[in-house]
């Protein structure tokens, strides 16, 4: 079994949920956890962000098309997605794992090119190598094929279960603040092994 340092996100998203303000949420210095605490086991094992191999990489099912997310991640993600589904809400995986050469792609397309600072970028782009989706860990989340929101029921539903399953949205996310995403969900760790249904193999 392997155990994971938890993010503190969840108790985030809870504050969240009770009504607390991302302004004052943000105020509370324990829940600004390191960026990095999520994906500390996969750095101790020798990997970097973006060059994930190809045994570490599950493909799900995704909205834009087949999504690949780093094992554990995928094994708790298949859960989140079915017991949702018994809820009657439906939810999907729209953009998952980046390549270093798929971010290097997006930050010319949006940037104009490797060398341009982030100021120059026409929307928020990270610099390759370090995107969230580097590491296989991060989606962003469609519901009926569009984008969830802030309002949404899907939206709703994983602010209420995703932490169950070790997915949480990040403090820089949260509606109401700075840079919402809604849609951008993060695996934070679980202390149980992947388990994946039958006939799934990994890529």
């Amino acid at each position: 079994m392997r155990h994971l340092r938890r993010l503190v996100a969840p108790t985030l998203v809870l504050l969240f949920v009770l009504g607390v303000s991302a302004g004052a949420a943000a105020d509370v210095q324990i829940l600004r956890s390191d960026d990095a605490a999520y994906v500390t086991d996969l750095e101790g094992q020798g990997l970097a962000n973006g060059r994930l191999p190809d045994e570490a990489l599950v493909e799900v099912d995704g909205s834009q098309s087949l999504c690949l997310l780093e094992a554990d991640a995928a094994s708790r993600w298949l859960q989140l997605v079915a017991d949702a589904a018994a809820d009657g809400v439906q939810i999907e995986a729209a953009w998952c794992y980046r390549s270093l050469a798929s971010q290097r792609q997006t930050y010319i397309r949006n940037c104009g090119s490797l060398h341009a600072p982030p100021s120059a970028c026409n929307k928020a782009t990270a610099t390759p190598g370090r995107s969230n989706h580097g590491w296989g860990r991060a989606i962003d989340v469609t519901s009926n094929g569009r984008q969830v929101n802030c309002r949404s029921e899907a939206f709703r539903w994983l602010t209420e279960h995703g932490a169950e399953h070790g997915w949480v949205l990040p403090f820089w996310a949260v509606c109401g603040g700075d840079t919402p995403e809604p849609w951008h969900w993060e695996w934070g760790g679980i202390d149980e092994p992947p388990v994946f249904p039958v006939g799934m193999r990994p890529v």
